[in-house]
């Protein structure tokens, strides 16, 4: 019987893990202010909390545009980040789908 217990606790404690990361990737005012122009897709995305999702690559230049979740609720609310050569050129917060 310990080791259904053991089994539980660590089934848990996982869950637990998942769960925090779930939350911690996204866009928030303090992760915002933390953005500078010039932190590589690497610093940028670490600071955000996940990779994100690439959105949009210019054919002509080296820009590329990375989109995540918030600030806010999720589901209306986005923020895309634009790299140029790999480096952080600007960001937008805005509403998905027009709303």
């Amino acid at each position: 019987m310990p080791y259904r217990g053991v089994l539980l606790l660590g089934l848990i404690a996982s869950g637990a893990l998942l769960s925090g990361c779930a939350t911690s990737c996204g866009a928030n005012t303090d992760k915002l202010a933390t953005l500078r122009r010039g932190m590589s897709v690497q610093e940028a995305s670490g600071v955000m909390g996940c990779e994100g999702a690439s959105v949009a690559r210019s054919p002509e230049s080296d820009v590329t545009t990375k989109e995540w979740n918030g600030p806010g609720a999720p589901i209306v609310n986005r923020t895309q980040l634009d790299f140029e050569d790999g480096r952080l050129l600007s960001f937008t917060t805005d509403k998905r789908y027009g709303l």
